[in-house]
C-alpha cells in the first residue's frame, strides 16, 4: 500500500471534515480510504466501483480524490503551507477541541515515514503487537504499535533485547495522548541474528516437509502465459526478456520491490494477484544479494504462499552463500534470470529439435518413396513398352495372315465359282440327294430321340439323380448326409442321403 497517498488522503479528509464541520468518518471511513489506495481508481466508473463510495461521493469528492491519486493535487505535495497554517490563514484565533487538535497534529505528522533502529523492550502481543524501542546508547524510549496483519506478515520471532529496524509513521493515540510509532515493517539487524533466524526457519520448514523433492513439479510443457514478479527497474527483467526465445510468450509483469522489509507486503500481494490468473508458470526473480538484502525471500508467509500454488513456481534469485528459503520451496530454483529464461525455453527448444529431426525424417522418407516410385514407374514403363511392342508385332503377324487368308479365299471363291458355273446341275442334283438323305437321317434320329428322351422314360416312373449339379451314375459318387436332387417329370425333389447300400 502506498503510504504517501494514504497520508495525503487522510490529510485531505481532515481538512474536509473541518470545512464541513462533520466527523472525519462521515467524509470517508478508514476502510474506504485503504480500499481507494489499494484499487487506485483512474476514472468515474472505477471510483464508483470502490466499496464505500458511490455516485454521490464521486459528485462531491471525486475530482479531489482523483487529483490526489494521480498527481494533480498540488496543495498537499508542493504547497509549502502545512495544515496548521491552513487554519491560521483562514480563521484567526480559531479554537479547536482536543480531538480536532489531535486529528490535526496526527494528519500533519503521519506524512513522516521513518526508519528507526533500536532494541526491543516490553514486548506484548495481544491481538496486535505493543512494544517499546530503546536506544542502546542512552536508553531513550519510543512506544510502538503494530497491527497483527503487518506483524504476522513480517514473521519476525521478536524477543526483548533483540535489535531491529522498524519502519512506520508517528501518531498520537487520542484516548491517552500517548506518542506512538505506527509500525508497518520490522526486520532484524546484524548477520548473526539474521543467520540464526534463517537456520531456525529452515529447520522448521524442513521438518514440516515444505522443501521435500516429492513436492516439486515439473515446469509446464511449452508454457505460453508466464507471470513474472520482480522490479520493473534494473537489469533483471531485461536479462529475462532478452534471453527468452521467440516462441510467442505472453509475459505479465507485476512490478514489486525485491529488497528490504517493505518488499514483503508487495511480494505477497503480487503472489496472490497471480493466484487466479490464467498463467502456465509463475516466475520470481531478482539479482544477486547478501543474506541481509534477501530477507524478504526468507519470509515464512511468502514461503507458505507458494506451496501448492495453482501453477509451478520458478525462482531465479541470486545469492551469496545461503539459498533463499523461497527458492528451496519453489518447484525449481536457479541463481540468475538468464538461467530461468533458458529453462523456460528448454521445452520449446527440445520440441524444435524434435520437429527438425521429424522434418528431416519425413523428407528422407519422402525422397526414398520418390526413388522407389520412380523405379517402379520405370519398370512399368518398360513392361508397358514390351506389351505394346508385342501387340504391334502380333498385329503385324495377324495382318499378314489375314492378307494371305483373304488371298487364298479369293482364289478359292473364283475356283468355286468356275466349278459351280460348270457343273451347277450336277451339284444341284448331288445336293438334292444329300438333302433327301439328311432328311431321312433326321427322321430316324427324331424317332430314336423320342424313344430315348429322359422325360419319356421318367413318365414311366424313372428319375435322374444329381449331386453338385452332376448326374449320379454310381454310389461311389455320393456319401451319407450329402444333399441330392431327384429330377422327375414334373419337378425336382431335394433330399439328403441317409444310407448307401452297395449292390
Amino acid at each position: 500500500m502506498n503510504q504517501e497517498i494514504l497520508n495525503n488522503l487522510k490529510i485531505w479528509r481532515s481538512r474536509k471534515s473541518i470545512e464541513e464541520n462533520v466527523k472525519q468518518y462521515m467524509v470517508l471511513q478508514n476502510k474506504t480510504i485503504e480500499e481507494i489506495v489499494e484499487k487506485l481508481p483512474k476514472n468515474k466508473e472505477e471510483f464508483i466501483a470502490v466499496k464505500g463510495l458511490g455516485l454521490k461521493k464521486f459528485e462531491k469528492y471525486g475530482q479531489d480524490i482523483l487529483s490526489i491519486l494521480w498527481g494533480t493535487e498540488t496543495s498537499l505535495k508542493s504547497n509549502n503551507k502545512n495544515i496548521l497554517s491552513f487554519y491560521d490563514t483562514n480563521k484567526k484565533d480559531q479554537i479547536f477541541s482536543v480531538s480536532q487538535f489531535l486529528d490535526l497534529v496526527n494528519q500533519n505528522i503521519s506524512s513522516f515515514n521513518v526508519s528507526i533502529q533500536g532494541e526491543i523492550s516490553s514486548f506484548d502481543y495481544r491481538k496486535h503487537a505493543y512494544f517499546s524501542l530503546k536506544d542502546k546508547n542512552d536508553g531513550s524510549i519510543l512506544n510502538c504499535f503494530m497491527w497483527s496483519s503487518d506483524f504476522e506478515l513480517c514473521n519476525i520471532p521478536v524477543k526483548e533485547g533483540m535489535e531491529v529496524i522498524i519502519r512506520g509513521y508517528p501518531e498520537i493515540f487520542k484516548p491517552t495522548g500517548r506518542f506512538t510509532i505506527k509500525v508497518r515493517t520490522i526486520e532484524l539487524v546484524g548477520k548473526g541474528a539474521l543467520k540464526k533466524a534463517y537456520e531456525a526457519l529452515k529447520k522448521k520448514l524442513t521438518d514440516e516437509g515444505i522443501f521435500d523433492i516429492s513436492l516439486k513439479r515439473k515446469l509446464p510443457f511449452l508454457p505460453v502465459n508466464i507471470g513474472v514478479i520482480t522490479s520493473k527497474y534494473g537489469a533483471v527483467i531485461n536479462d529475462l526478456l532478452n534471453n527468452l526465445g521467440q516462441y510467442g510468450f505472453k509475459i505479465s509483469l507485476y512490478d514489486s520491490r525485491v529488497e528490504g522489509a517493505l518488499a514483503i507486503r508487495e511480494l505477497n500481494r503480487s503472489i496472490e494477484y497471480f493466484r487466479d490468473k490464467p498463467i502456465d508458470l509463475l516466475v520470481i526473480i531478482r539479482g544477486g544479494g547478501s543474506l541481509e538484502s534477501l530477507q524478504p525471500f526468507n519470509n515464512e508467509t511468502l514461503i507458505r504462499s507458494i506451496v501448492n500454488y495453482p501453477v509451478p513456481v520458478l525462482c531465479g534469485i541470486g545469492h551469496d552463500k545461503d539459498i533463499p528459503l523461497l527458492s528451496l520451496a519453489a518447484d525449481l530454483s536457479l541463481s540468475t534470470p538468464t538461467a530461468a529464461a533458458r529453462e523456460i525455453n528448454r521445452s520449446w527448444e527440445q520440441s524444435l529439435e524434435k520437429l527438425s529431426v521429424y522434418s528431416s525424417h519425413i523428407i528422407d522418407q519422402y525422397t526414398l518413396q520418390i526413388i522407389k516410385s520412380k523405379s517402379i514407374v520405370k519398370k512399368h514403363i518398360s513392361l508397358i513398352t514390351l506389351f505394346y511392342q508385342k501387340i504391334i508385332f502380333d498385329f503385324d503377324k495377324l495382318h499378314t495372315q489375314i492378307s494371305k487368308s483373304l488371298y487364298f479365299l479369293e482364289v478359292n471363291i473364283k475356283q468355286t465359282k468356275i466349278f459351280l458355273l460348270k457343273d451347277i446341275h450336277q451339284i444341284i442334283h448331288s445336293y438334292e440327294s444329300i438333302i433327301e438323305h439328311s432328311k431321312l437321317h433326321l427322321l430316324n434320329s427324331e424317332k430314336e430321340l423320342k424313344q430315348n428322351n429322359p422325360k419319356a422314360v421318367m413318365k414311366r416312373g424313372y428319375c435322374i439323380l444329381f449331386t453338385d449339379n452332376r448326374v449320379v451314375r454310381s454310389i461311389k459318387q455320393i456319401h451319407e448326409k450329402d444333399k441330392i436332387q431327384i429330377q422327375i417329370t414334373d419337378g425336382k425333389i431335394i433330399s439328403s442321403v441317409e444310407e448307401i447300400k452297395p449292390k
